[in-house]
């Protein structure tokens, strides 16, 4: 009974023990509890487990009172409780929120004291064990001593035996139930160190989710940051975040751990897994998930996910987005238990994380209506003044105005006297100005007749300058060419003032064309930029160029006549500021129906007493002799004009010294029915039927062309600039067809169907007009491009009709220009195929060549790889892509590969086509068929089929069949040996003219007026030309024209007009009269020798 009594009694100081560390467990948990949310009611347990700390300890004292060594090991237990008691006392009145971040190291202090606790614990227990050990060897040793003894009194074990046994069978029953009893204990103990266990696990958890949302600076980190510690520390596999979108109503996959890429971007609400768990708060376990949902896939393998979670996250009714966790074993209570508690957490610092997001917006908002709030106070603060300011003026101008009034009242009466002074100036006036108007008249026709006399002579100085600086004799010297030079320069400024001249002349006649079109503002800024801007740099002047955001992008006008005006502008502006001076372009809005346009400049300025003057023709604000600028004082009077042809007006605005500011005032939709000029199809009435084609002038590719040549026609009855134009195509890649006059080129546009067209508008047989409106007509010849290049305006020219328009005379850069436009417009006809090629047996060059033989307008490009095509796709919009996959590759790979290209926002819409060279599964095609719009798999007729899906993708695509060119014999033509009748009474262009024909080997018979001119051609009726100037004494070149047309014999004779008149009803007389071309003076060496290979061909 002894032995039995210490039994229980070293079973009680272990549940004492088990007692005071339960406590302690209780109390830690309570702790990190409290330090996790520094929410007052997690300490709750600790404060009721704290009062039963010390009597619990009290007990274990008295239990082990009898046992010295057990004793000792409870007060080291005392002491050591005593110690973590202290700590945490401390912490009560020094932790706050502010030292957060000491959690960690308070955490592992605890985690020390609490493991000293539990070593002095154990050394109690294992002390109480072994002294049960030996309780329990004693025991069994009297119980062997007394069967001994039993054994040797077996009278007296008769005796009392059966009592024994009771008594011993009681006893062993009694040590078997507390023998169950301590063990039931144990197990309590058990359970409860496993529950301690897992709520310090969860706690634990939810310290690292609350550590990851601290510190992340956008909900992608935040959500990225929570699946990371959610896949980690909940032993997760993957995990996937789905943002909630309330304006589209779906869920948009915004952060993904270790997901396949297979993962859709975007899910409905209600649609699968993840949208039914979106409308359902509750956490969500799905189990036995098919094999086919999705893979997890890493370098050592793949497998499927056994169960998924769906966490939705809520905030007050407010759906934020959905989390999808995958697990490969089952998922445990204590993790869904761990979910449950962070679903919140989570939910919170999204919702946060949103606010966050929305706020920094707002607070962008509020900045920027700040700005505009201060601007405005600023504008309504200078208004005021403005107000004041205005008031104190209005206060003197009253005051003013009653002195006015008197003064009113006596000049009425002064005006009653003057007023019949003024009905006889007016009567005077209007007869003044009938004088004036008929002194104008004249003065044009003077103009006109004048320019005459003045081309005559400088005909023969150009002529003969010329010829002189070729110096083909190679008898002059350096210098003397140098003097040819200077004579044919100053001549050639001669003809730009007699240009000007007869500008004006025009203008004030009336006989100005206008061109109203719908013109770019930036084109124009442009043109002037390209003008000016080197000039700027030449004479080191500021050019600055502004255009105001209400002004129109495009403006109803003429735009040669408004570039003229405001060239002419600039140029004066150039002229008259010196170095470091400013010169401002700039484009405004004087009313919502007006544009203004000013050039201001920094130079001189005009004095007030020259400025109603300088708009004055031939009048200039500095007309001494000894002035420092040159000028002919016509630029500004022929702006004016033209500007009032444009509906507009030309004004000044000078404030000298400080420069000069001239405005050009224009409607920007003015009414040009009046000014229009209408082509109807009356050009169309008499088109020459087709004839044999004759050989071309001068050579062209004709004989040598291929159906993949690049072929142009050039029209152009100049055969010197034909020639220029057929040697720069070929230097930029074409094929040239060369047409003299409208009816060739006609022919061979509809024979040849050239790419594009260079057209000339001033052409012999049909007009350049006449073959826009045929070209426009035809459903054939519609689709050529055509490039308008001439020396007359772009007056009836439509944009539909040509698409681009060059002016003579052209300079490099401006051909460099006419062929990079068509060039580019052939290549923007084109339609843009990428080829993916698969390697070196790539079927490349069996699909080009398949293009090629059904004349598909394809440009082929050929990208290596993946990276290649990327960069190509970045750099270029693609109407097609064609991916070829080799038996060679991994269908994952491709997949990859077409994902990769698939995903790009430069493939957009463009069709994909797959060209597959291996056998699939019927499931690997239908994975195919997500990125690919067709798959073609290779066979005999595998690039048929593959160009008809080409096809159809590039909106069938139509065939073009080109007919050979047949060939036909030509000769260059020559001019030696050929009979000339040149007819001119100035005998210097006599003198001219003759030199430079009869440097061609050309004869020449020569008459002074075209009396002889008749009669020199009745005594040689074998010439084969004329040249014959109109305004000669006796009898004129009309007249003489008339004469030579009425000899039967003369009818086809080429008759050529040679006049200084440039007006444009010159040329109707001269043809009307019989000429068969017409060529104004002062006359150019190439293109009169032009013009004679043309006749004499």
């Amino acid at each position: 009974m002894e032995e039995a009594g210490w039994v229980q009694h070293t079973y009680h100081v272990l549940n004492n023990s088990e007692r005071v560390q339960r406590l302690l467990f209780d109390m830690e948990a309570a702790r990190r509890g409290f330090r996790s949310t520094f929410d007052h009611k997690f300490l709750k347990p600790y404060e009721l487990a704290l009062p039963k700390v010390a009597p619990a300890l009290n007990d274990l004292h008295a239990l082990v009172s009898d046992n010295p060594v057990q004793y000792k090991n409870v007060d080291s237990l005392e002491d050591e409780v005593n110690n973590l008691l202290s700590y945490w006392n401390e912490l009560d009145h020094s932790l706050n929120s502010q030292r957060f971040e000491q959690n960690k190291a308070i955490t592992e202090t605890e985690a020390l004291l609490m493991d000293r606790v539990r070593a002095k614990i154990a050394l109690v227990n294992t002390e109480e064990r072994r002294l049960l050990d030996l309780r329990e060897n004693y025991k069994n040793e009297s119980l062997s001593k007394a069967i001994r003894a039993l054994m040797i009194n077996n009278a007296f074990i008769l005796l009392v035996g059966s009592i024994l046994m009771r008594v011993t069978y009681l006893e062993f029953k009694r040590r078997i139930r507390a023998q169950k009893a301590l063990n039931l204990k144990l197990t309590e103990v058990v359970d409860l160190n496993e529950a301690a266990n897992e709520r310090n696990w969860m706690l634990t958890g939810v310290n690292k989710m609350n550590d990851s949302l601290q510190g992340a600076n956008s909900r992608e980190e935040l959500v990225h940051n929570a699946l990371q510690t959610l896949t980690t520390f909940g032993e997760f596999a993957a995990g996937a975040f789905y943002h909630f979108n309330g304006e589209a109503n779906h869920l948009r996959l915004e952060a993904t751990v270790n997901m396949p890429a297979a993962v859709p971007a975007v899910v409905a609400i209600n649609d699968g897994f993840v949208g039914t768990a979106a409308s359902d708060p509750n956490l969500r376990v799905i189990r036995g998930v098919p094999p086919s949902y999705w893979q997890l896939a890493s370098a050592s393998g793949n497998g499927v996910a056994g169960e998924l979670v769906l966490i939705p996250l809520w905030v007050d009714s407010e759906l934020l987005g959905v989390i999808e966790l995958a697990s490969f074993k089952p998922v445990t209570p204590l993790q869904v238990g761990l979910l449950e508690i962070l679903k919140k957490d989570i939910a919170v610092a999204v919702n946060a994380a949103n606010a966050r997001e929305k706020v920094m917006q707002l607070l962008r908002q509020v900045q920027e209506q700040k700005e505009i709030l201060i601007s405005q106070q600023e504008e309504l603060r200078q208004s005021n003044e403005e107000l004041s300011r205005q008031s104190e003026i209005l206060q003197a101008s009253e005051e003013e105005l009653r002195v006015q009034e008197e003064e009113l009242r006596q000049v009425n009466t002064e005006i009653t006297v003057k007023n019949y002074a003024l009905e006889l100036a007016r009567n005077d006036l209007s007869q003044k100005a009938a004088e004036l108007e008929a002194s104008s008249r004249y003065k044009s026709e003077f103009l006109a007749n004048m320019s005459h006399e003045l081309r005559t002579p400088l005909n023969s100085v150009l002529i003969l300058a010329k010829m002189l600086q070729e110096n083909k004799d190679k008898n002059l010297t350096t210098k003397q060419m140098e003097y040819a030079g200077i004579i044919h320069k100053s001549g050639s400024d001669l003809l730009h003032l007699i240009n000007d001249v007869l500008d004006l002349s025009k203008i004030e006649a009336g006989k100005v064309e206008m061109n109203f079109e719908a013109i770019p503002v930036s084109e124009i800024m442009d043109d002037l930029s390209d003008l000016f801007d080197v000039v700027s740099q030449e004479k080191k002047i500021q050019f600055i160029k502004t255009i105001a955001p209400d002004v129109p992008i495009t403006l109803f006008t003429d735009k040669l006549r408004l570039e003229q005006v405001i060239r002419n502008l600039l140029s004066n502006a150039f002229k008259f500021t010196p170095a470091a001076g400013v010169i401002t372009l700039s484009w405004y809005m004087v009313n919502p129906d007006t544009l203004g346009i000013s050039v201001s400049d920094t130079g001189a300025g005009i004095p007030a007493d020259k400025q109603t003057l300088i708009f004055n023709a031939f009048h200039q604000g500095d007309g001494s002799t000894n002035r420092k600028f040159g000028g002919t004082g016509l630029g500004l009077s022929i702006s004016r004009e033209l500007m009032q042809l444009l509906k507009g007006s030309l004004v000044l605005d000078n404030s000298t010294p400080a420069g000069s500011t001239f405005s050009i005032i224009i409607p920007v939709h003015p009414d040009a029915n009046a000014n229009a000029i209408v082509t109807t199809d009356d050009t169309l009435e008499y088109i020459p039927s087709p004839s044999p084609l004759p050989p071309p002038a001068i050579s062209d590719d004709r004989h040598n062309i291929s159906k993949q040549d690049k072929l142009i026609l050039i029209i152009e009855d100049d055969i010197h600039f034909a020639d220029i134009l057929r040697d720069f195509a070929r230097n930029k890649g074409f094929k040239t067809i060369v047409a003299h006059n409208g009816q060739d080129g006609l022919a061979y546009a509809r024979k040849y169907l050239p790419a594009a067209i260079i057209l000339d508008m001033n052409l012999p047989v049909i007009d350049g007009k006449s073959i826009l409106k045929i070209l426009k007509s035809n459903e054939d010849l519609s689709k050529i491009l055509v490039h308008v290049v001439t020396a007359a305006d772009n007056a009836g020219i439509g944009e539909d009709n040509v698409h681009g328009y060059t002016r003579k005379p052209l300079q490099l850069p401006d051909l460099e220009a006419v062929f990079t436009n068509i060039n580019a417009r052939i290549q923007a006809g084109l339609k843009k195929v990428l080829l993916l090629s698969a390697g070196p047996r790539s079927a490349d060059t069996a699909i080009k060549a398949k293009s090629e033989e059904r004349h598909l307008e394809t440009q082929y490009d050929v990208a290596a790889g993946v990276p290649e095509a990327r960069q190509l796709l970045a750099q270029k919009k693609y109407d097609a892509v064609i991916m070829e996959i080799g038996a060679e590759l991994e269908l994952d790979k491709v997949m990859e590969q077409l994902e990769t290209l698939t995903s790009m926002p430069e493939t957009g819409d463009t069709p994909l086509i797959v060209y597959l060279d291996q056998d699939i599964t019927s499931s690997e095609e239908q994975q195919l068929k997500k990125y690919a719009a067709a798959i073609v798999r290779n066979s005999a007729l595998a690039t048929d089929r593959l160009m008809d899906e080409l096809e159809l993708f590039l909106y069938k695509l139509e065939k073009k069949e080109k007919v050979a060119p047949q060939e036909m014999p030509g000769t260059a033509t020559t001019l030696s040996g050929k009979k000339v009748l040149l007819a001119d009474d100035d005998m210097r262009n006599v003198f001219s003219i003759s030199a430079l024909l009869e440097d061609q080997g050309i004869e020449v018979l020569t008459a002074a007026d075209g009396k002889e001119a008749v009669q020199t051609l009745q005594e040689h009726p074998q010439l084969d030309l004329v040249l014959i100037d109109i305004m000669m004494p006796e009898m004129d070149g009309y007249e003489a024209m008339r004469l030579i047309r009425a000899d039967p014999r003369f009818q086809q004779l080429p008759v050529i007009a040679l006049t200084a008149k440039a007006m444009a009803e010159d040329r109707v007389k001269c043809m009307e009269a019989g000429a068969s071309d017409y060529i104004a003076k002062p006359v150019d060496n190439i293109k009169l020798l032009s013009l004679l290979k043309v006749w004499l061909s």
